[in-house]
């Protein structure tokens, strides 16, 4: 027989120039109730919580399920940094990054973008950044660094750019 719902919720903080999960509230929530309203979060900046729920039954209490969510996401600021570009072949291409640090992703990211274009070959006088058709693929997941171009043409160069979208 059910009783209620456990609902709780954590932030993600920085301690010691990493991140750890601190307990910011709960409460006990009538088994008729599906909706609760969780007040008092950090909206000044995108924060990062965790909201959990359990069932509190006669027999004890059920396992929780737990969703992580942003407050006041935005674009992600800054570039990503210690992007490296090495031959994976005659016709490909690997692309590894650090990932975004966390207090520069305005939430949670969906991922990375890799941009590529082939650079033009043409007179000394002309552009010699210049780049032909760009591309773009997504890696998706927040925290990963790498992508592997592929198809690409032969002895040719190209120009390479990763950013964070959310």
């Amino acid at each position: 027989q059910l009783r209620g719902y456990i609902v709780f919720w954590r932030e993600w903080i920085p301690v010691n120039n990493m991140y750890q999960w601190e307990e910011k509230g709960w409460e006990h929530v009538d088994g008729s109730q599906s909706t609760f309203a969780v007040t008092g979060l950090r909206v000044g900046v995108p924060t990062r919580f965790k909201f959990g729920v359990l069932a509190d039954t006669v027999g004890g209490f059920g396992t929780e399920t737990y969703v992580d969510d942003y407050t006041n996401t935005g674009e992600p600021q800054g570039q990503v940094e210690d992007v490296e570009v090495t031959s994976a072949g005659p016709d490909a291409l690997n692309v590894t990054w650090t990932p975004l640090a966390l207090e520069r992703r305005n939430g949670r990211l969906l991922g990375y973008r890799v941009r590529y274009c082939r650079v033009a070959v043409g007179p000394v006088d002309s552009c010699p950044d210049a780049c032909t058709q760009t591309q773009e693929v997504n890696a998706s997941g927040e925290e990963t660094t790498s992508h592997q171009l592929r198809d690409l043409s032969p002895f040719t160069t190209y120009r390479v750019q990763v950013v964070a979208f959310n």
